[in-house]
C-alpha cells in the first residue's frame, strides 16, 4: 500500500492549483455546480451519492465539449483510453489498463457498450449510436453485478433521449462544415401523438468527410466517414401503473477504411545486400526512402469499409407504491467488412478483408425495490443469444519476396518456394453463444449514514462453435486444398519445409526418426479441398461473481466508501488463423477474471462549488485473453496472470459564474506476473519461447490527466459567449505485451498532449448557437495502434491517430 500513498501525494499535488483557487473563489459564494443524475445502479440516483467510480456527461456537456464519437469521451475520463483503428464506427476502449487487443471479430470486449440498457458484443457495433444522447455513463471497474456481461474492465451506458409529455412540439438541427470535406448533419422533433398519453421522437445523423490519410498516386484518401443513422422513439403511458417505450435505431458506414503505415524492420545493409537505405519488407519495399509525410501512404488497394447496425429495444415499466418491475427486451443485427490493404504499401504482401455477421438477442427482467426502511433490492434474470458467422480472407505474397530478406534472416529461405504460388487463405466460422443469469443486489442502510451493498450474480454461458472451414484458394478465388479439416500431417503449420536452417540441422541430428518423418512430407500440409467443418466443439461455463460494498457518509458533503468486487470474461474460440484442427484445450481461450479491492471519496465543498471524486485500486487480473501474432498465425491466448493498481481523481469547480473548471488525473501501475510467448525473431523454432513476467500490459499509460476550462467571454442580454479549451495527456503505452523485447522496441507511443477549443455563441432563448472548433491544434502526431508483423512479412503496422482539424457549426432549435 505504500504506492497508494506516494502517488496519492503526486497527484494531489497536480491538482493542487485548481483546488486552492476554487477555495479562494468560494469565499467570494461562487454559484453551485449541476447535480449529475445516473442510472449506472439501475435507478435514477445522484452521481455523488453512489459508492462507485463514475464518470457522468450530461446532453449541455457534451455539446460544449463538442463531443461527436467515442474518442471524444475518453479525454474527461480518467485512466479511460479510446482508439479507433478503424475509424469511429470500431473503437477499442481501455479502462484502468483493462483493454482489447484482440482485432478478430468474433471477440467481444472486456468493456461492455450498453445503449439504452441493451448489451452490445460485435465491437464494430459500438460506434453505431452516437447521436442524440441525453447522457453517457463511465463505470470504471468490474461489474459483476448488475451488468456482468462480459465487462471485467468496466461499463459505457449510452442513454438516448426520450420524448416526454406536456411540453408541446420541439425540435432541433445542427450543421456543420471542417477540414477534410467534411460535412455533418443532425436533427431530431419529437410530439405528443395522443396526449397525455403517446409521444414520439425521430432522430437523425449524417457524418461525412473526405478522409485524413492521403493515399499517393490515387483520388480518394483513406480514413474516410460515411455515417448515416435514424432513430424511432415512442413512449406510451399505458395507464397509472404502466409504461413503456420503443426504440429503433438504423445505421450505417460505407466509406474508404483507413490504410496503415508500413515500418520496414529487415536490415538490408552492408555489401552482401547490396543496399544502403536501409530496412526494407519481405517484397522489397521501403516506405522511409519513399519520402512520404505521417499521414500519407502508398496503397495497391484501397477498399471499403461497412457497417449496418439495426437494434430495437423495448423497456416496459410496472410502478407500484413501493416497487418498479421493468423489462429490458433487445434485438441487434450488425455486420460489419473490410477491405484492408494491411502492408501499407503498394505491392502484394499482405491484404485482408474481414467480414462478420452477427445477430443478437437480450431478454432482461427485473425487480427494483423503493420501500422505506433499511433494506431496498433489485434483483432479475438475464438471458441472450448470438450467433455470428465470421468470414476471412488473406491475400498473402501476390509478389515474389526480395531475395535479399534470406540474407539478413537466413531463417525464411526455406519458406521462400511457399510464398512464391501462396495465394489466399480463406477462413469461415460459425459461433453460437448463449448467456444466462440470475443476480441481485441488496442495499443495508445500517443508519442515515452508514450503508453496505451486497450483490451476487451467478451466470452460466455456453459457447458453441458450429463450423470451421480454413482452407487455401489461388490469388483468383479458385480452390486449393482445405488446412481446418484436411491437414493430417501433425504440423499446424501452412508448409513443411527443407531442413536447411541451423535449428532443422540440430533436431535432425537430435531426434533422426522424427525429422525423418517429417521431412517425407515436405509440402504444403493441408489436404484436397471440402467445404465440410472441423469438428463442432462447446464450452459450457459456470461463475459467481459480485460485490460487497461499504460506505460511510460524514456529512451532506463527505462520502467515503470501499468495495471488493469479482468481474468476469466468458472465454472465446479462436478468431485467428490456424492450420491444424485443434481440440477445445486449444482452440478455446478460457474465461478471465479480475478481483478488484477499490477505496475512494465523493465530496461537495465550499457549498457546492467544488466537487472532488477520488478512487484508489488492485486488480488481480488471472487469465487475461488476448491476441498473439506468430508468423502468419495469430493466436487467442491467456496471461497466467497480472497486476493492476493505480490512483484516479476527478475535479470539478464553479469558479465563478462565469468560469468552470475540470481535471481528471489518473495514474497507473501495470505488470504481468505470468506470461510465457512464442519467441517471434526465430521463426523456424516454433518451440522457442520468451518469459515476458514484469512487462506492462497493453494500452495502460503510467499518467494521464485531462484539463477542461468553460469561460464564458461576452454576457449579454441577448446571449452569451463562451469559449471552452481542453487538454488530454497520455504517457507512453505499449501495444504488445512484449513492450520492448524481441524487436517489439516500436510497438508503442511515446507521451503526447493533445489541445482542443471551441468558441460559441449561445442565445439566450436557446433559439440557436454557432460554434467554432479546432482540434488537434498543436497538430500532434501519434498512433493509437501497432502490431508486430516483422516474422512473417518484415515490417511493423502503425495506424495513425487524426491530425488537426478545425471546423464550424449552428445549432437551431424550435
Amino acid at each position: 500500500m505504500l504506492f497508494y500513498s506516494s502517488a496519492m501525494r503526486r497527484l494531489f499535488a497536480r491538482s493542487s492549483l485548481a483546488i486552492a483557487v476554487s477555495a479562494a473563489c468560494a469565499a467570494n459564494a461562487a454559484p453551485v455546480l449541476e447535480e449529475v443524475l445516473v442510472t449506472a445502479q439501475k435507478r435514477a440516483q445522484s452521481a455523488q451519492d453512489i459508492p462507485v467510480a463514475v464518470t457522468g456527461l450530461g446532453g449541455d456537456q457534451l455539446d460544449k465539449l463538442g463531443f461527436e464519437n467515442a474518442t471524444d469521451v475518453s479525454a474527461q475520463v480518467p485512466n479511460m483510453q479510446v482508439s479507433g483503428p478503424y475509424g469511429d464506427v470500431q473503437p477499442i476502449f481501455s479502462i484502468r489498463g483493462v483493454s482489447m487487443s484482440d482485432y478478430s471479430s468474433n471477440q467481444a470486449s472486456p468493456i461492455g457498450v450498453y445503449v439504452d440498457e441493451a448489451y452490445l458484443g460485435p465491437v464494430y457495433s459500438h460506434g453505431a449510436n452516437f447521436f442524440d444522447i441525453e447522457r453517457l455513463e463511465v463505470l470504471r471497474g468490474p461489474q459483476g453485478t448488475l451488468y456482468g456481461k462480459n465487462t471485467t474492465g468496466g461499463a459505457i451506458n449510452i442513454i438516448t433521449r426520450t420524448p416526454g409529455f406536456d411540453e408541446g412540439p420541439s425540435a432541433y438541427v445542427k450543421l456543420g462544415a471542417g477540414k477534410y470535406g467534411a460535412t455533418t448533419a443532425e436533427a431530431a422533433g419529437e410530439m405528443e401523438l395522443i396526449p397525455g398519453v403517446l409521444s414520439g421522437r425521430i432522430a437523425a445523423s449524417a457524418k461525412r468527410n473526405d478522409g485524413y490519410v492521403e493515399i499517393v498516386g490515387k483520388d480518394a484518401n483513406g480514413a474516410q466517414t460515411d455515417f448515416l443513422g435514424g432513430r424511432m422513439v415512442l413512449n406510451w403511458r399505458i395507464n397509472e401503473s404502466w409504461d413503456a417505450v420503443l426504440r429503433y435505431t438504423k445505421s450505417g458506414n460505407d466509406s474508404l477504411s483507413t490504410p496503415p503505415r508500413n515500418e520496414p524492420r529487415t536490415d538490408v545493409r552492408g555489401p552482401l545486400q547490396g543496399d544502403s537505405n536501409g530496412y526494407i519488407d519481405y517484397i522489397g519495399y521501403s516506405r522511409p526512402s519513399r519520402g512520404l509525410d505521417f499521414h500519407e501512404t502508398e496503397a495497391n488497394r484501397v477498399g471499403a469499409l461497412v457497417t449496418n447496425t439495426d437494434l430495437a429495444v423495448l423497456t416496459v415499466n410496472y410502478n407500484a407504491d413501493n416497487y418498479t418491475l421493468t423489462s429490458v427486451t433487445s434485438y441487434l443485427d450488425a455486420d460489419y467488412s473490410q477491405a484492408a490493404d494491411t502492408d501499407g504499401s503498394p505491392n502484394g504482401l499482405l491484404e485482408i478483408t474481414w467480414g462478420s455477421d452477427s445477430i443478437s438477442y437480450s431478454q432482461d427482467l427485473r425487480f427494483t425495490s423503493n420501500f422505506d426502511g433499511m433494506f431496498n433490492i433489485i434483483a432479475g434474470v438475464f438471458y441472450s443469444e448470438e450467433t455470428m458467422d465470421m468470414h476471412n480472407l488473406y491475400d498473402i505474397y501476390d509478389q515474389i519476396p526480395d531475395l535479399r530478406v534470406g540474407v539478413s534472416r537466413p531463417d525464411n529461405i526455406p519458406i521462400f518456394p511457399y510464398l512464391l504460388d501462396f495465394g489466399q487463405l480463406d477462413q469461415r466460422m460459425i459461433t453460437e453463444k448463449t448467456s444466462a443469469a440470475a443476480y441481485t443486489q441488496m442495499r443495508f442502510d445500517f443508519t442515515a449514514n452508514f450503508g453496505m451493498d451486497l450483490g451476487l450474480r451467478y451466470t452460466r454461458d455456453e459457447n458453441r462453435l458450429t463450423y470451421l472451414n480454413i482452407s487455401r484458394l489461388t490469388n483468383d478465388g479458385e480452390p486449393v486444398g482445405s488446412y481446418v479439416p484436411g491437414n493430417n500431417t501433425g504440423v499446424d503449420n501452412g508448409w513443411i519445409t527443407l531442413p536447411l536452417t541451423i535449428t532443422d540441422l540440430q533436431d535432425l541430428l537430435s531426434d533422426p526418426l522424427g525429422s525423418l518423418a517429417e521431412l517425407l512430407q515436405v509440402g504444403y500440409t493441408h489436404g484436397p479441398y471440402t467445404t465440410a467443418s472441423a469438428k463442432q466443439l462447446e464450452a459450457v461455463e459456470n461463475e459467481w461473481t459480485g460485490k460487497l460494498g461499504l460506505d460511510y457518509r460524514f456529512n451532506d458533503e463527505w462520502m467515503v466508501y470501499t468495495s471488493i468486487s469479482r468481474g468476469y470474461r466468458s472465454g472465446s474460440f479462436n478468431g485467428g488463423v490456424y492450420y491444424e484442427e485443434r481440440p477445445l484445450e486449444t482452440a478455446y481461450a478460457a474465461p478471465e477474471y479480475i478481483d478488484a479491492y477499490e477505496v475512494g471519496f465523493k465530496a461537495d465543498l465550499f457549498e457546492n462549488s467544488m466537487r472532488l471524486n477520488v478512487a484508489a485500486f488492485l486488480y488481480d487480473y488471472t487469465d487475461q485473453q488476448f491476441i498473439n501474432v506468430v508468423n502468419l498465425s495469430n493466436f487467442l491466448e491467456n496471461a497466467g496472470g497480472s497486476s493492476i493498481q493505480g490512483v484516479e481523481a476527478e475535479l470539478w469547480a464553479r469558479v465563478t459564474e462565469r468560469l468552470t473548471l475540470q481535471l481528471a488525473v489518473g495514474y497507473l501501475e501495470t505488470e504481468y506476473s505470468e506470461l510465457t510467448l512464442a519467441n517471434t525473431e526465430t521463426i523456424a523454432d516454433t518451440d522457442d519461447t520468451v518469459d515476458l513476467a514484469g512487462n506492462e500490459l497493453i494500452s495502460a499509460p503510467k499518467w494521464n490527466y485531462s484539463i477542461s476550462a468553460d469561460y464564458d467571454l461576452l454576457v449579454l442580454e441577448s446571449g452569451y459567449l463562451s469559449l471552452n479549451v481542453n487538454a488530454n495527456f497520455q504517457d507512453d503505452q505499449w501495444y504488445s505485451a512484449y513492450n520492448d523485447d524481441n524487436g517489439y522496441g516500436e510497438i508503442g507511443q511515446d507521451a503526447y498532449w493533445l489541445y482542443n477549443a471551441r468558441l460559441s455563441w449561445y442565445a439566450s432563448d436557446d433559439s440557436y448557437s454557432i460554434s467554432l472548433w479546432g482540434k488537434n491544434l498543436a497538430d500532434e502526431e501519434y498512433d493509437v495502434y501497432a502490431i508486430n508483423l516483422q516474422a512473417g512479412f518484415g515490417f511493423d503496422q502503425y495506424l495513425a491517430g487524426e491530425p488537426r482539424s478545425y471546423g464550424a457549426e449552428v445549432t437551431l432549435r424550435f
